[in-house]
Formats: structure tokens, sequence, C-alpha cells
């Protein structure tokens, strides 16, 4: 009983906050400011879909080890080794 309560006190504090955020939108935004939001959310919204599209690109790619580095990074591995670890 007492976690629906809560959980009716979160939903009515949720409501009254969106609805003074929709109210101030609408009241106290000028035009100008309520098209600056709107560009605002594009952009992020644009930008994250391209990082998205990026990141997609890049998995599954794997990148093979250069072949001029193995000799001196299997002689630090066997240094590891000599020391325990």
């Amino acid at each position: 009983m007492r976690m629906l309560r809560k959980l009716r006190n979160r939903v009515i504090g949720l409501t009254i906050l969106v609805g003074a955020g929709v109210a101030f939108y609408y009241v106290a935004l000028t035009p100008e400011a309520r098209q600056s939001l709107h560009d605002a959310r594009v952009a992020v919204t644009d930008s994250y879909h391209k990082m998205a599209g990026t990141l997609e690109g890049v998995r599954g790619i794997v990148m093979e080890e250069d072949k001029a580095y193995l000799p001196n990074r299997e002689a630090i591995i066997e240094q590891w080794k000599s020391m325990g670890f």
C-alpha cells in the first residue's frame, strides 16, 4: 500500500512538473525563443543520428596487428612473464 502511495505521489508530481513546463513554454516564451528551442532540438537529434550512423559503420571492423611491432611485443610479454605476471 505504501509503495502505491509513493508511486501515486511521483506521478502527480511529474504531471504537475510537465504541466508547468508546457504552460511556461506557451505563456512565457516568445515565438523567437520557441523557434530557438526547436532549432536546438533539431540540431541535437541530427547530431545524434549522424553519430549513430558513424558508430554503426565502425561496428564489426577488426584492425589487424602491425607485424613490425610483433617481435618487440613478444619480448615485453616474455619479460612480464619472467617477473611473475
